[in-house]
């Protein structure tokens, strides 16, 4: 089978007709259901079943019994739900032991996107509509219970890949998931062998600039470089991207004020010749497919530096402006500004669902932990216009419904984000939170301990609950409510109730003494603080305290005595996103089946 191969495109085409999908960095696969057994094939024809096990244990589980298909799609290793990470897939592919395979599909599991359908039963679907073969696989996934959106850490590892009708939602996706770029789709086109003009893609690669170190005429290479320090450090070599006269005139320079490099073959060149380039990614000293933008006379090559680049890979939007990312954030710490940055661009995916559609107030921190912070509750006059804002009790409110609202937000080294427990567009509660707040640091296995009798006596209810690290001393229990179902009357009741019945039972471990020099060394139980107008420190939020600590989501297994509260740091947050994912991604599932109604009843 030849592949139906979309056309490299500028700019985005709009009308009723286009669709539009992630780009993912992968391996262009087919796979195929014979009705007993799974085949991976890669572009080349060849068998891809022993190295990527964990796609054929789905298929082997999900589709018996089912007549044969036939799906195009993409083989990739997920960082998020719009991005892939190729390095990691083609190390899996070089693999050929089974142990070795076997670890690596542990750590990082591989997934196959399916985004076409071709074959159905003894059907040729190449000749119908895309409309109509979309139908047919979401169907096909849907009967077979595997997700309709990518998901890093699903146990299915076949998965669909969703479209947009709508160009602005595409790229708002694209840009919160850093993804490499959008395919675009006519809904009428056939599948057609080979290029065609039906099927586009449009890339949204990484820029960084780089001086150039040398020139390889065997490969037509120039190689990239960056100062760290005061040493130059290969950063990637360069083909793509120039136009004849471009290219000719920069080998002409390099050759006239270069030396020839017998023993390396190259025309080398001291740092003075500055590019830009883009990459659709990089390891330490090597991009991949890097592609020449334009010279850059007007950069110095001392502007060309390690630091520069890693604040490239971070990808803010060009009205989005990075200021003073070198700016110290916590005494006595080496934690720079743009190491918050950092995290909160690699986040964003797991942040912006919990401040979406919610008045936000920040505690801002121009001076870091230096200086004390300031609540800000208003919309300053400075905000950029695609600042969202809501007024409510005389407070225009920053609603942060977008990436560059959140990336500003962290420019402007807002580290605290609190939300209230309802969102805009309802008047209903969204959750109850129930606030576990012990004397000190060194009391945090009180916590602990009220959280499992709090998760104890959920489920007596038959009632799901999440559990989240304050991000200081204490933890918070979640009780995920239906939307647009109770009011504060209800939950009120029920946090009274619940508060009541766990300091009479535990009274030597629970109070609710809003006095903090009254409290002795119980855990505070806040049920005050879940009321209307209230908030709480959203998940994944920084803290500004003495210990710069994340407000993180836990599992339920995780909360026990052996619970190390100073492990949730932004670096060691980002490794649990990857390797475990959010462990509130269950609750609008969880949502739907809870069983208020008759906990209130009972409560009556």
């Amino acid at each position: 089978m030849k592949w139906m191969k979309p056309t490299r495109i500028t700019e985005l085409p709009s009308g009723k007709y286009w669709v539009y999908e992630m780009k993912y960095d992968g391996y262009r696969a087919k796979f195929v259901w014979d009705g007993e057994r799974a085949a991976l094939l890669s572009k080349s024809g060849h068998s891809l079943e022993n190295r990527f096990p964990e796609i054929v244990a789905t298929a082997q589980d999900t589709f018996s019994n089912r007549p044969p298909f036939a799906l195009d799609g993409e083989l990739a290793v997920l960082v998020n739900h719009g991005r892939a990470d190729f390095y990691a897939l083609q190390r899996r592919a070089l693999l050929r032991t089974s142990r070795t395979i076997q670890q690596e599909m542990k750590a990082k599991p591989a997934v196959f996107l399916a985004f076409d359908i071709l074959q159905l039963d003894d059907a040729d679907l190449r000749p119908h509509p895309w409309s109509t073969r979309q139908n047919k696989l979401e169907d096909l996934l849907n009967k077979a219970d595997l997700p309709l959106l990518p998901d890093p850490h699903a146990e299915a590892r076949l998965q669909g890949i969703p479209s947009f009708k709508d160009m602005s939602s595409a790229l708002e996706e694209n840009r919160i998931c850093c993804g490499e770029g959008i395919v675009v789709k006519n809904k009428r086109s056939s599948y057609k062998e080979g290029r065609t003009d039906q099927w586009l893609k449009y890339k949204t690669p990484f820029v960084s600039e780089f001086f150039i170190t040398a020139y390889d005429p065997a490969n037509d290479y120039f190689y990239l470089a960056v100062w760290e320090e005061n040493t130059i450090v290969p950063a990637g070599k360069c083909s793509h991207g120039f136009l004849d006269e471009e290219k000719n005139a920069l080998i002409a320079t390099i050759k006239k004020n270069g030396i020839w490099n017998e023993k390396k073959k190259v025309y080398e060149i001291a740092p003075s010749i500055v590019v830009e380039a883009a990459y659709t990614t990089r390891k330490k000293t090597e991009l991949r497919e890097p592609r020449f933008s334009q010279f850059r006379f007007d950069t110095p090559v001392t502007f060309c530096t390690a630091e520069n680049l890693a604040l490239s890979d971070l990808r803010f939007p060009e009205d989005v402006e990075v200021t003073n990312p070198d700016k110290a954030l916590w005494p006595g710490r080496t934690i720079r500004k743009v190491y918050f940055l950092g995290y909160v661009r690699r986040a964003a995916p797991y942040i912006l669902p919990f401040l979406k559609a919610r008045p936000l107030t920040v505690i801002r921190y121009p001076h870091g932990l230096f200086d004390k912070g300031f609540f800000q509750k208003d919309c300053p006059d400075y905000a950029p216009d695609y600042v969202e804002t809501a007024i409510l009790d005389d407070n225009d409110y920053i609603v942060c419904n977008n990436i560059k609202t959140l990336l500003w937000l962290a420019n402007q080294l807002a580290l605290e984000w609190h939300v209230p427990f309802q969102r805009l567009e309802s008047d209903h509660v969204d959750e109850i939170v129930f606030d576990l707040d012990p004397p000190g640091t060194d009391y945090f296995k009180l916590a602990i301990k009220g959280a499992l009798l709090l998760k104890e006596l959920c489920d007596s209810f038959g009632i799901v609950s999440f559990v989240k690290f304050s991000g200081n001393k204490g933890l918070q229990v979640y009780i995920p409510l239906p939307e647009n179902t109770f009011t504060w009357t209800e939950t009120n009741k029920i946090t009274e109730t619940f508060g009541t019945f766990l300091t009479e039972k535990h009274p030597d471990l629970f109070t609710q003494e809003r006095l903090k020099k009254n409290r002795g060394r119980k855990l505070y139980l806040d049920i005050p603080q879940h009321r209307e107008g209230k908030t709480i420190i959203a998940p994944y939020s920084l803290r500004g305290k003495e210990d710069p600590l994340i407000a993180c989501p836990l599992f339920w297994e995780e909360v026990s005595p052996k619970l190390d509260r100073t492990a949730f740091t932004m670096e060691k947050v980002l490794d649990r996103l990857m390797e475990k994912g959010c462990p509130f991604q269950e609750m609008e599932n969880a949502k739907k089946e809870q069983p208020i109604h008759e906990l209130l009843r009972a409560l009556m």
